[in-house]
């Protein structure tokens, strides 16, 4: 007959103890062992935060600049009147207009800002004001080409229309 062996409280807490202690020391050799060759996605965060931070800040520094693209070409297209504009004038909005389409396509490092996409749309916005502002122009000055025809069609009516009457005063004239 084999006795059977009883543990204490106190030895039970001690094994207790050992068991936990060894599942740790196995947890961390075997984490060690399969984790050492594994890159942490944490390690990078800090650089790519700060690469995005870099970012933006070029984004808003080249941003100031544009700005000044922005105003200039608007205003020069706001001023238009409703007369043609001079060809001089046509080439600068065209340049500013182009300017801003490219001007974060062009550059030694490409801009990964989002913001960047708004700039073709607001150029396009200023490319179809401006047209509008030409097609103005034109109307105006076709209209004004028209009332000028008409007057002088009004006065060579009129003159026709006297000598039409004179001639007819004077056939009647020697018929009497």
């Amino acid at each position: 007959m084999q006795g059977h062996i009883s543990l204490s409280k106190t030895e039970k807490q001690y094994q207790f103890f050992y068991l936990i202690l060894m599942l740790l020391v196995a947890l961390i050799f075997l984490g060690i062992l399969f984790l050492k060759d594994f890159q942490s996605p944490f390690s990078d965060e800090d650089v790519i935060s700060i690469q995005k931070l870099d970012e933006k800040a070029k984004f808003d520094q080249k941003q100031k600049y544009s700005f000044k693209i922005m105003d200039s070409t608007y205003n020069q297209i706001k001023h238009l009147t409703s007369e043609m504009p001079e060809a001089f004038v046509e080439t600068k909005i065209t340049y500013g207009i182009n300017d801003l389409v490219n001007y974060y396509n062009a550059g030694e490092t490409p801009v990964l800002d989002i913001r960047k996409d708004a700039y073709p749309q607001i150029a396009l916005f200023y490319k179809m004001y401006f047209d509008d502002k030409k097609t103005i122009a034109t109307v105006t000055e076709d209209t004004e080409k028209f009332k000028k025809q008409f007057e002088d069609c009004s006065i060579g009516f009129r003159e026709k229309k006297n000598q039409l009457f004179q001639r007819n005063n004077e056939l009647k004239a020697r018929t009497q």
